[in-house]
């Protein structure tokens, strides 16, 4: 990695960087409000049922597919892969938060390419525009390596996580810090997996999960939008 990418990368994974991922707890909130989600220690289950069932099989598995048939130009494989991320996420506002996600990157991506967007026919033929999707082409784009930017985009993805809970429930940021780095642990293994399942179909089952960030409408007083 040369460093303008090491810099680029940063860049475009940095909470700074526009998205709105803020904005979304992808279910925890919901988690949190039944009590499911209320201290360090179920925050971590939580962390590690992420990384395990849903960054793994689908997201990671779908960044993965999307970076390297970007690489060969295959963008009707990219176009497939966003249409079934879309289809295989049962729970409406994560569908809505994936497809804002991306398509508020392709934005900020075209901003920082100094006002061109060289990407910008593919952002246009995308039917949703999925988060790991555009985060995929705009890394790979960057030339960063597939291991190396899958590595950053689990880090946003997780970081994320910890910083919702950090809003939802008793946890300070030393700790936040703690589980983070415990988790991180995880992610080059995790990476590996991936990996090796790149030949293998999209897939996700996290119905806990599932049903957290379904109930998340009917939460009482809602600080996220998911």
């Amino acid at each position: 990695m040369t460093p303008f990418q090491l810099v680029r990368i940063l860049q475009l994974t940095d909470s700074f960087f526009p998205v709105g991922a803020f904005a979304y707890s992808d279910g925890l909130e919901s988690a949190a409000a039944q009590g499911r989600i209320h201290d360090g220690d179920s925050l971590r289950g939580w962390l590690n049922h992420f990384l395990d069932n849903v960054f793994v099989p689908c997201d990671g598995l779908a960044f993965l597919k999307c970076a390297l048939a970007m690489q060969r130009g295959d963008f009707n494989t990219i176009c497939s892969i966003d249409e079934e991320l879309t289809a295989i996420k049962p729970a409406a506002s994560i569908r809505n938060s994936s497809r804002s996600i991306g398509k508020r990157l392709s934005v900020g991506h075209e901003a920082t390419c100094a006002g061109s967007n060289p990407l910008k026919d593919i952002w246009d033929a995308l039917p949703n525009c999925n988060a790991p999707v555009a985060y995929a082409l705009a890394l790979t784009h960057s030339g960063i390596d597939e291991r190396d930017a899958l590595l950053a985009f689990g880090y946003s993805r997780l970081a994320g996580i910890v910083s919702a809970g950090m809003r939802l429930i008793a946890v300070g940021q030393q700790q936040a810090q703690a589980l983070l780095s415990e988790t991180l642990t995880s992610l080059p293994v995790a990476v590996e997996r991936i990996v090796q399942m790149q030949g293998e179909p999209l897939r996700s089952f996290s119905p806990l999960m599932d049903i957290e960030q379904m109930n998340h409408r009917h939460v009482y007083s809602r600080l996220f939008r998911s």
